[in-house]
C-alpha cells in the first residue's frame, strides 16, 4: 500500500516542485516504485525531462477520457501524472480520495505537488494524504505564509507535516534574514526534515537526468531525505 506523501509550500518560488522530482527520483534509486502527481500546475514534466512525451493528464484521467495507466509517462525512474496546461476543473477530497483507491496498491509512494496557496485543493489532496512536506525558504514571508499551510493542513487532519527549508545560502548566518532556523521550525510549526543550500543546479529548471551542474552536497541531501521519508534516522547535513 502506498505511502501519500503532499508536497506544497506557501508561496511561489520556494523550489517544491524542484523538490518533488528530486525526492521522488531519490526514493526512485533506493529501490520503490514511485508516482509523481501535479496537483495544481504544470512543471515536473520539463524536470523529468518527458515534456514531449505526456499525452493525457490529470484532468483526462479524473474525467474519464482516458485511463489512469494512459496518462502517466515514466521518466527517470518514477512514473509521473501530470497537471493540465489549463485550468484545472474543481477536484473535491471525495474523488482525490478514489484516485488514492486506485493508485496505491501499485506504488510504493505516491507524491503529491500541490500549490498551499490554492486552499481548495490543499485540502481536497490532504484528504487522502498520510503525511506532508512544506517547503520554505529562509525568510519571514516564507515562514509566515508556511505556517498558514500548516494550519490548513492542521485543520484538514494531516498530523505529520514537515519543514524542508530549501535555497539556504551561504552566508544566512552571517545576513541573518530570520534569527535561526530553530526560529524557522517553530514559526512554520513542522519539525525539520531536510535542508536545502541554495544550489545553482537546482535553480535552473534542467531535466534530472541531464543535470550535471547539480552539486554533490545537494546529491547527498537527497539521498538522506529520502532515507527519512523510508524511516531511517540520518543526521541533518547542513551546509
Amino acid at each position: 500500500m502506498a505511502q501519500v506523501i503532499l508536497v506544497t509550500s506557501g508561496r511561489g518560488g520556494a523550489g517544491k516542485s524542484t523538490v518533488c522530482a528530486y525526492l521522488g527520483a531519490a526514493l526512485a534509486a533506493c529501490g520503490k516504485k514511485v508516482l509523481l502527481i501535479e496537483g495544481s500546475h504544470r512543471s515536473l514534466d520539463v524536470l523529468l525531462g518527458a515534456q514531449d512525451r505526456v499525452v493525457f493528464d490529470l484532468a483526462d484521467a479524473l474525467e474519464r477520457r482516458c485511463e489512469l495507466g494512459e496518462a502517466m509517462v515514466d521518466a527517470c525512474g518514477v512514473r509521473l501524472l501530470c497537471a493540465p496546461l489549463d485550468l484545472q476543473p474543481i477536484i473535491d477530497g471525495a474523488a482525490c480520495r478514489e484516485l488514492r483507491a486506485a493508485l496505491e496498491e501499485h506504488f510504493d509512494f505516491i507524491l503529491i505537488e500541490v500549490d498551499g496557496g490554492d486552499r481548495v485543493r490543499l485540502t481536497a489532496f490532504a484528504a487522502c494524504a498520510d503525511r506532508a512536506v512544506i517547503v520554505s525558504a529562509a525568510d519571514a514571508v516564507s515562514a509566515r505564509a508556511g505556517r498558514m499551510v500548516s494550519d490548513s493542513l492542521d485543520a484538514a487532519g494531516v498530523e505529520d507535516i514537515r519543514l524542508c527549508v530549501n535555497l539556504l545560502t551561504r552566508d544566512f548566518v552571517k545576513l541573518r534574514p530570520i534569527p535561526d532556523l530553530d526560529w524557522l521550525i517553530d514559526q512554520v510549526c513542522a519539525q525539520l526534515i531536510a535542508v536545502l543550500p541554495f544550489d545553482e543546479g537546482l535553480v535552473t529548471p534542467v531535466a534530472i537526468g541531464q543535470n550535471i551542474n547539480l552539486s554533490n552536497v545537494s546529491k547527498i541531501i537527497f539521498d538522506n531525505f529520502a532515507q527519512r521519508i523510508l524511516g531511517n534516522y540520518i543526521d541533518l547535513l547542513v551546509q
